[in-house]
């Protein structure tokens, strides 16, 4: 039987009940914070989107040398590689100097990385594929402390009532950036020269500059603002965000005391080592979950679309830039997933015909668009999910595992995915059947559910009643028991039996 939570917040009169969106201004500016944390999401997509269109533009090719597979492969997996190297710094960063400085970073790398990769090619020589290369791997240095504290981030600031929505639409956002590059591609491969790549690439600088101006104006979370002892500044928070200025809101009381005296209990556990920290119930069951996290959506076989669809698509017989670009648009517009050995029959078929079977090939686009259904229906969970698990005393070390076990499978698969595709071809789709198996069997017996519960409260789907805000919640259930009970004493049973009756 699952634990619960001592104190049914869900029940607890807060202003969200009464003044809706957008009349209520806190709300209002909790939308207008995480909308601005959507846009790196959205950069991430349009970006991780060109850099597959792109391989179906002949003038890229050109100026970069025609690289062949295994230096494409080498060049996307630039930036999962710097990738790796970014957790641990990030996870002092994001603990030591607030959560907006990892956000400041990502957009910086952006500019630069894009403004090298714009030029490109530019000047005859074999500094092209260098100077794109270099391109991946400085925004590589930029978008894994995104992804790390923009959730958290997301995670820590979002109400209570309004959090599982805020984190479901996080990769929506990734899909209608992926949505817009693919738009922007298409429309650019009518071009006959080097603008018809550059341009889609120069166009991350807008996003980018608009979240460097605008996270200035996101505040700092209240959790970190607690444990680096502002107190006052993250109950201000609350009352201004969560309560809509009320002071005396009763949501907002809840919150404020169980965060609070949950992160006291916490704090001492934050300075344990690595072997300390694994020593304590729950943690390891937490860290692994976050790993696997990483495991199901990179080895999934959805990176093959997002980075090699062209590659894909040549291999049925598909290969015009205009018709690439335009299949690609479509099928982010579509946005979501099929099985792959159904996609790999399909191949199979076109390849062994001697490829004059264009029904298979026709059949292959089909079986990508279908493919995207369950993986877009599930990507949501795979960043909101890490986040959400990991207590708040865990949270960066936590974050740092789930970024560098990500980067080295993005890593793995980016370099690989490029040279079995030239290899084997439609084969190495089959390969993802049994990866899938033993992803679902994991999930299955692993996972924990995180619904009904507080960003606190989690904990105590991990560690029962032993967990540190289990104690909080216990406490304040009791302290509102007496407090209750005395209000009854001062109205008499006869006050508390019409108070009984006006309250049924």
């Amino acid at each position: 039987m699952a634990v619960q939570s001592s104190v049914d917040w869900a029940t607890i009169p807060n202003a969200a009940d009464f003044v809706k969106w957008p009349k209520n201004r806190g709300l209002a500016s909790l939308f207008f914070f995480s909308s601005i944390l959507y846009v790196g999401q959205f950069l991430n997509g349009y970006d991780g989107t060109i850099t597959g269109g792109l391989q179906a533009l002949p003038d890229w090719h050109t100026d970069l040398g025609n690289p062949d597979a295994n230096r494409i492969g080498l060049m996307n997996a630039a930036a999962y590689i710097v990738g790796i190297c970014m957790g641990p710094i990030n996870a002092y960063v994001v603990d030591r100097f607030g959560r907006k400085w990892p956000i400041r970073w990502f957009t910086l790398t952006m500019m630069l990385g894009t403004i090298v990769g714009v030029i490109a090619g530019v000047k005859q020589g074999n500094t092209g594929y260098a100077l794109f290369v270099a391109s991946r791997a400085i925004i590589g240095s930029g978008i894994p402390p995104f992804l790390m504290t923009a959730q958290i981030m997301m995670q820590e600031i979002a109400h209570p009532r309004f959090r599982p929505q805020l984190a479901a639409l996080w990769d929506a956002n990734w899909v209608f950036g992926s949505t817009i590059g693919s738009l922007i591609t298409f429309g650019t491969s009518y071009l006959n020269n080097s603008w018809s790549w550059r341009i889609p690439y120069l166009l991350q600088l807008v996003p980018a500059v608009y979240m460097l101006i605008a996270v200035q104006f996101v505040p700092e979370t209240p959790r970190y603002l607690i444990a680096n002892g502002r107190e006052g500044e993250a109950h201000e928070f609350f009352i201004k965000y969560h309560g809509n200025g009320n002071v005396e809101d009763e949501l907002v009381a809840f919150e404020w005391e169980e965060m609070k005296a949950t992160i006291a209990l916490e704090e001492a556990s934050k300075r344990y080592s690595w072997r300390q920290v694994l020593k304590i119930p729950g943690n390891k069951h937490r860290l692994g979950l976050a790993a696997l996290m990483t495991f199901m959506p990179q080895l999934n076989g959805s990176n093959i679309i997002t980075m090699y669809y062209s590659v894909v698509l040549a291999q049925c017989g598909i290969k015009g830039a205009a018709q690439t670009t335009g299949i690609g648009t479509g099928l982010n517009l579509w946005s979501f997933i099929l099985q792959l050995a159904a996609m790999g029959a399909s191949n199979g078929v076109y390849a062994k015909s001697g490829q004059t079977n264009k029904a298979a090939g026709i059949a292959s686009v089909a079986m990508v668009w279908i493919y995207s259904i369950p993986n877009n229906f599930s990507q949501p969970l795979f960043y909101s999910y890490p986040a959400e698990l990991l207590n708040y005393s865990l949270r960066g070390k936590g974050m740092a595992v789930w970024n560098t076990v990500n980067q080295a499978w993005g890593a793995y698969g980016s370099y690989v995915n490029s040279i079995a595709l030239d290899t084997i071809g439609w084969k190495y789709y089959l390969v993802f059947v049994p990866i899938l198996s033993v992803q679902w069997v994991l999930a299955y017996f692993f996972m924990v559910e995180t619904k009904g519960f507080t960003l606190e409260e989690i904990a105590i789907a991990f560690e029962g009643t032993g967990a540190a805000v289990s104690k909080v919640d216990q406490r304040l259930a009791r302290e509102n028991e007496v407090a209750q009970e005395g209000k009854d004493d001062e109205k008499g049973p006869e006050g508390a039996v019409s108070v009984a009756v006006m309250e049924a």
